[in-house]
């Protein structure tokens, strides 16, 4: 059959490889930011708290957390299984007697945030709780940074000059790549040993996902402490949200978990609407290519409805044979996706022109299960009226080629 006509066969091929191209993007660039790998290999169940808002007297303020919230309330939160924080700065980094620096994003955390994240250690081990709450200068490196400064001599014990004070190499971890926004960075080193920085993450780590409302609770019991000891302060939260929910574009500091549902949906809307959009376009322009394959075998299906073909049994086959043209399209669109995400992952996902990708998220289930509903409903809807169609015409009317 496909070879009867190749270039409408080609058409309807394209058509659908392009349609599922622009959808299979966007699938995969959201598969890329939500999937659970290491290092980030507990999104499922790590919940966020990424900003706050103080008011007072003469106003209020906003922004990310503030370190002296995070040792005082949100430390030693109970229902969570591990709690951590960390901040991203630049900082300028050098080796120990050297002049040479790099500018280079450097991670303050704690010893928790090497519970939460699966970092590849290729030697030594990250700054423990002891290291943490002592503030020694301890730092954990990556690979690259490592190649860049000590070229090739050992790293491992030596010291590292971060924001011009001296830390010692304690690990050193594969390379990060930046899609991983809470894993990702240059070096590591303790919260306690640099002043200065402000705005943090909390990270809290919940296994158990039936106990989401009593840490919410928690946290506005939190927020109920910090104004009872401030009593001309107020304190608001965003959070817990969830890793997907960290990722909308909502700039409501405090927010309710109606508002959340409310940020969600709006996405998900917007979502939908440019699926269906990329899968209607293309269908219909389909719709007029299976139009013209199916006159051009009225004749064959009169002959197959005289020796008793039933009606199901014609609309069946030609929607199968409509759903092998849609599938070779699928995975040629698939493909196409693969390469678009690539070129264009600067605008995309925000992150450096030569930033690695995670393999993982591209071979995966759900991306695979998205091609194949995105194949049957183009089918579907390119096909499915011609299907009906050919079913209802009589035999007489398809011997004779007529199609009314």
């Amino acid at each position: 059959m496909l070879k009867q006509n190749k270039f409408i066969s080609l058409i309807a091929i394209l058509g659908t490889a392009l349609a599922i191209m622009m959808i299979m993007s966007i699938v995969v660039v959201d598969e890329i930011r939500s999937i659970s790998i290491a290092p980030e290999g507990n999104r499922s169940h790590t919940y966020y708290i990424k900003y706050q808002r103080i008011t007072h007297p003469n106003g209020w303020n906003s922004g990310l957390v503030d370190y002296d919230i995070c040792r005082d309330y949100l430390s030693d939160l109970s229902t969570p299984d591990d709690v951590s924080l960390f901040a991203s700065e630049t900082f300028p980094v050098g080796k120990e007697g050297e002049d040479e620096t790099v500018n280079a994003k450097v991670k303050v955390t704690d010893a928790s945030f090497w519970k939460i994240m699966n970092f590849s250690f290729i030697e030594g081990k990250p700054f423990g709780q002891e290291e943490f709450e002592s503030g020694i200068t301890q730092a954990v490196v990556s690979e690259g940074l490592v190649k860049n400064l000590f070229k090739g001599q050992e790293a491992l014990g030596q010291t590292l000059l971060v924001n011009y004070m001296p830390y010692r190499i304690v690990g050193i971890v594969k390379d990060v790549s930046p899609i991983f926004q809470s894993a990702s960075g240059d070096v590591w080193i303790p919260a306690t040993s640099q002043e200065g920085v402000y705005g943090y993450t909390i990270l809290m780590l919940l296994e158990d996902k039936s106990r989401l409302p009593e840490l919410e609770r928690e946290i506005r019991n939190v927020e109920k402490k910090y104004d009872a000891n401030n009593t001309d302060r107020e304190l608001r939260l965003r959070g817990p949200d969830s890793h997907r929910e960290s990722l909308t574009d909502g700039k409501s500091l405090t927010i309710t978990g109606e508002e959340k549902v409310a940020e969600l949906t709006t996405q998900y809307r917007k979502q939908l609407l440019i699926f269906l959009i990329l899968l209607l376009v293309p269908a219909v322009n389909l719709s007029g290519l299976s139009f013209s394959r199916i006159k051009k075998r009225t004749a064959e299906i009169g002959v197959r409805k005289a020796f008793g073909a039933k009606k199901y049994i014609i609309l069946i086959q030609v929607l199968f044979e409509n759903l092998i043209t849609s599938l070779i399209g699928g995975v040629v669109g698939l493909g196409l996706s693969y390469f678009a995400v690539f070129q264009l992952k600067t605008w995309l996902l925000r992150i450096p022109a030569d930033s690695s990708l995670p393999g993982e998220a591209f071979v995966s289930f759900p991306v695979f299960a998205a091609v194949f509903i995105v194949c049957v409903l183009i089918n579907l809807l390119s096909a499915g009226i011609p299907a009906w169609r050919a079913s209802k015409l009589s035999i007489v009317n398809s011997l004779n080629e007529n199609d009314k």
